[in-house]
């Protein structure tokens, strides 16, 4: 198989993951990878579709706002829209996810031992962050989305060299998705070994850490606060929403 065919199959795979059918998939690669508007007759030819499944994956996409109509009657076609669709939709979780923290807080007291934890003020927060570097098991993975990296570097100076030492021995594979601000600082001034991307304006407030068993969102403003939650739905889910938006990253 091809690198181009491996490409659009992880692509299919974590398009899927977004809620999108089998269908709407395979219809919105098809017209990402060909980059232009598609007659229906092509999409089928592209997906190797049944033409009503084809058409089934359309107006889903239609639905979703991730395709566009051109034309009318026989001569019509379709386009694929940006993804920046996604990443609006991240921002708007983002956005719920700030209210959700709220009513986190709120659960913790309620909730099954160790499902919820609420870790507050600098001190707990970096001492909480490195106990997890040193029991992640070894080649394991810290999936970010960002946007709220600088307050994260201000908050580990002094201690971002201890951070990335244990990091290394841990052999944690980092990936990280963020604002042009903070890409460029991990690009050119970070120690830290990653792989960073860029999405425009992913705001500055919360960043959500993703590990093998748990999900971290980081809270910078008004004060610091790390709500961790530790589910594997909710792993699940943050990593499906990372790839997709990894992969349409700059």
């Amino acid at each position: 198989m091809t690198n181009i065919a491996l490409a659009k199959k992880e692509y299919l795979e974590q398009a899927m993951k977004t809620g999108l059918s089998a269908r709407a998939a395979a219809v919105y690669v098809a017209l990402l990878s060909r980059g232009t508007a598609l007659v229906p007759k092509a999409l089928v030819h592209d997906t190797g579709l049944h033409r009503q499944y084809v058409y089934d994956g359309i107006y889903e996409l239609l639905d979703r706002r991730l395709v566009r109509r051109i034309g009318t009657g026989r001569r019509v076609k379709y386009e694929s829209v940006s993804p920046d669709v996604l990443y609006q939709d991240a921002e708007r979780r983002r956005l719920e996810i700030q209210e959700g923290t709220r009513r986190l807080m709120e659960l913790y007291e309620h909730s099954p031992a160790g499902l919820v934890e609420v870790i507050r003020g600098a001190r707990a927060t970096i001492e909480s962050e490195l106990e997890l570097l040193h029991a992640a098991e070894k080649g394991s993975f810290l999936d970010i989305v960002g946007g709220a990296g600088m307050n994260w570097v201000r908050l580990f100076e002094g201690r971002i060299g201890e951070w990335e030492a244990i990091r290394r021995e841990r052999e944690v594979r980092l990936r990280y998705i963020g604002t042009e601000e903070d890409v460029r600082h991990n690009r050119e001034v970070s120690v830290i070994q990653n792989e960073s991307r860029v999405i425009p304006g992913i705001g500055n407030i919360v960043n959500v850490a993703i590990r093998p068993d748990s999900v971290s969102f980081n809270i910078y403003e008004p004060e610091v606060v790390t709500v961790r939650v530790r589910n594997r739905e909710a792993v699940e889910g943050q990593r499906a929403l990372f790839e997709v938006l990894w992969h349409v990253a700059n």
